[in-house]
């Protein structure tokens, strides 16, 4: 049986080149002189694979194109298997073709029959049968051990001191720097409450800004469970298209709702937004730089209120702020407010106290320089930075543009307007210094994610890679999850032979490779948050599964007020060179 891309083989040049984009057949002549010798039907074929994958099925042109490469009497089979009525009689094959081609791509008879011929499994549709599950069922493990490192244990035993400190409506911030498992240590926490101080009654609330984010916790939190639940709890995946639909009925467990999904809820759908106010008794905010911004902080402020009659509950926020030390953090002052005043982090003296000997404690001097603490200790990697030069070749008119004004996300951090990310993802020179750097990176078999400058430039990266025979996987968000999480398995996976693993805004969090030893990062960026989510992908040291050394490789855009450094400079502590 040949598959779809057995198939592709047979298309015409032109039906091949129609789907890669004339965009990227233009891009392709334009940086090869024999760019269009290049095209052949094997390349193009595995290009289009390399940056569309499966998606590219959704086309209703292309798959009348690959239907008109199969034989007379597949065609027939296709009718006689799939069609009914007066359909099922067709016996000009154009007509049948055309008949199949108008069925919607999705999980119905026609479309999983027509995966089958095109030797692909009817899990690609599985998109429309995950979307309905909402509520699920945890059960506990026998063996009720789960074991934290000693920093967690102490943020752990701090933070549920407070919750069991029997004040109304007790809050906090706590800071732990990127890679040390504040996900892991925060469902440490959850679990302890749910079991002894909530006895599994009411909700606590998880919310987070991504997809990604959400999925992560939620497995986090399964596992947590798994060994130190006591028994069976509900949990709730409350975002995308997810609701609950019987809002009479109390909810107990544990909810992981989207930020963007709590704030329609607040809005559109009052009646469930009560129960989960009613219901609430604790509230985790991830990312909780978030949280200040006002339609946020309005969405999380009604859930703590606490009229006649509703139970007390707690708000804990989560910040990765990267430094040495908090005091000076981009926007401490408003995140401390929000969240009591009382900011919970790592002690290292407190740590000395409890890891060494009285008198070797009191002769130690503590280190105050907390990422270094931990890259001492083997739980964070050793960061090489490398800056990334290329000959600049830029017309005035794009440099008026680059070095124009900046963009106030709101939220004290700043980021680069679209039109600017576009100007340095079409740029040759940089384009050019980039695939060179990532040639190396394969060759030496580093295991690399890239940080794109958009998904147009995501996908011309991927493309030229493919077309020069370096395997790559690529994942975007308009991508199926199935598609995606298959592009990430083939990355993390090291007997695949993909060494590169090329995104754009995905992979920033919720993300995590053991296998990671080079971070690339190509996209400019003032935003301290992502440029802590991009690094964050490479910190992980030895003790949390990770390396002792991570390569980063930053561009280096020389242009006036146009590069990197605030957001660089800000993890001088992390640098170990």
């Amino acid at each position: 049986m040949n598959s779809y891309l057995d198939y592709m083989q047979e298309m015409s040049q032109s039906d091949l080149r129609k789907a890669l984009g004339s965009n990227m057949i233009d891009l392709i002549v334009e940086w090869w002189p024999s760019g269009d010798t290049l095209l052949t039907k094997k390349r193009m074929v595995s290009m289009i694979d390399s940056l569309y994958g499966t998606n590219i099925l959704k086309e209703k042109d292309f798959r009348r194109s690959l239907l008109q490469c199969m034989s007379e009497s597949d065609i027939y089979k296709i009718r006689d298997n799939c069609l009914t009525g007066s359909e099922k009689k067709e016996n000009n094959p154009l007509n049948i073709i055309e008949m199949v081609v108008n069925k919607p791509w999705k999980n119905n008879r026609v479309s999983v029959y027509l995966a089958y011929l095109w030797g692909l499994s009817e899990s690609i549709f599985e998109k429309e049968k995950d979307d309905a599950v909402i509520e699920n069922i945890i059960d506990s493990s026998g063996e009720q051990f789960y074991e934290l490192l000693d920093y967690q244990y102490y943020i752990k035993q701090r933070v549920l001191a407070n919750l069991n400190s029997g004040h109304q409506m007790e809050r906090m911030l706590v800071h732990m720097p990127t890679g040390t498992g504040k996900t892991k240590t925060s469902m440490h926490i959850i679990a302890n409450y749910l079991n002894f101080s909530m006895h599994k009654k009411g909700l606590v609330i998880w919310i987070a800004h991504t997809t990604e984010l959400l999925q992560q916790a939620y497995d986090t939190f399964s596992e947590v469970w798994n060994h130190l639940g006591d028994g069976e709890i509900k949990a709730y995946k409350l975002w995308g298209t997810r609701t609950i639909e019987n809002t009479d009925e109390e909810l107990d467990g544990m909810i992981f709702c989207g930020l963007s999904k709590l704030m329609s809820i607040s809005e559109s759908s009052p009646k469930l937004f009560e129960r989960l106010k009613r219901d609430c008794r604790l509230v985790f905010f991830d990312e909780a730089h978030k949280a200040a911004a006002d339609q946020t902080k309005k969405v999380i402020e009604s859930l703590m209120r606490m009229p006649k009659g509703f139970e007390n509950r707690a708000l804990v926020g989560l910040t990765a702020t990267p430094g040495r030390t908090t005091e000076d953090s981009y926007d401490n002052n408003l995140l401390t407010n929000m969240f009591g005043n009382k900011l919970i982090n790592i002690d290292s003296s407190i740590l000395n106290q409890i890891n060494l000997g009285p008198l070797q404690a009191l002769n130690t001097v503590a280190e105050e320089n907390i990422i270094k603490y931990f890259q001492e200790r083997r739980i964070l990697s050793k960061m090489k930075p490398e800056r990334l030069k290329y000959k600049e070749s830029f017309s005035d008119r794009e440099i008026k543009v680059l070095s124009g004004a900046l963009v106030d996300l709101g939220y004290d951090d700043k980021e680069y307007t679209k039109e600017q990310l576009t100007i340095l993802a079409t740029n040759k020179e940089r384009n050019l210094a980039i695939l060179r750097r990532i040639r190396e990176l394969q060759v030496a078999k580093i295991p690399t994610i890239i940080f794109a400058c958009s998904v147009s430039h995501a996908k011309m990266l991927s493309a030229m890679l493919t077309l020069e025979g370096i395997k790559n996987s690529l994942v975007l968000g308009e991508m199926d999850p199935v598609a995606r999480k298959k592009a990430i398995d083939t990355f993390k996976d090291r007997n695949s032979g993909v060494d590169i693993i090329i995104n754009y805004e995905v992979l920033t969090t919720g993300f995590d490779s053991k296998n990671i030893r080079c971070v690339f990062i190509t996209r400019p960026t003032k935003s301290i948050v992502l440029y802590s989510q991009m690094l964050g992908r490479g910190l992980r040291g030895p003790l949390m599964g990770g390396n002792e050394e991570c390569l980063l490789i930053d561009v280096e855009d020389n242009l006036k007020a146009f590069d990197n450094e605030t957001a660089f400079s800000h993890f001088n502590d992390y640098w170990r060179v």
